[in-house]
């Protein structure tokens, strides 16, 4: 990703946890999403898919060994922001739980046309990041379990250097998936 960006960081719920195959059986909740606050939408979004309730996005999520790169929908539905789409497959994810951490970043107002990073960190896998990322969340900084760290933050350079960005040869989407999900 090119100029400037945000991470933003949302500590997982229960009702997060349906975004996870290896989870879906013992959560009660029917949403298969990552909740967003309307602060982390405005900033995350562009303002017209802000007016427009919702774009499709390039998602790339990593977790351990596992890698999902699809088209994903994060749009409103009711009151609350949602990073949606397929369940994630892979059974590293029942190393998450609620608690656990998905850092999002990206370009700020982010309009489809740059791919957006989630990266997950669990206490059962990334005992030690884990601990530092609570401790430095738990001075206020979550508001609704959720906190924005652009470049002018003093947090954000930790975060970055922890989790970096996407490569320049990840970043390009590949032709095919470009013929078939544009997204100009």
């Amino acid at each position: 990703m090119s100029g400037r960006e945000l991470i933003i960081v949302r500590s997982l719920t229960d009702s997060d946890m349906g975004l996870f195959a290896a989870h879906r059986k013992a959560t009660a909740s029917r949403q298969r999403a990552i909740a967003l606050t309307e602060p982390a939408a405005e900033r995350l979004l562009h303002p017209d898919i802000v007016r427009d309730k919702g774009g499709d996005f390039d998602c790339i999520f990593l977790f351990g060994a596992a890698m999902n790169r699809e088209i994903r929908r994060i749009n409103k539905g009711g009151k609350n922001w949602r990073l949606g789409g397929s369940q994630l497959q892979h059974p590293i994810f029942r190393d998450l739980d609620s608690k656990d951490f998905a850092l999002i970043r990206s370009v700020p107002q982010n309009d489809g046309s740059s791919p957006i990073l989630v990266t997950f960190v669990g206490r059962r896998s990334h005992r030690l990041i884990q601990a530092g990322l609570a401790a430095t969340l738990a001075e206020g900084v979550l508001q609704h379990n959720v906190a924005i760290f652009e470049e002018d933050h003093n947090g954000f350079a930790s975060l970055a250097d922890l989790f970096p960005g996407i490569p320049a040869r990840v970043a390009i989407r590949p032709a095919i998936q470009q013929a078939a999900f544009p997204l100009g």
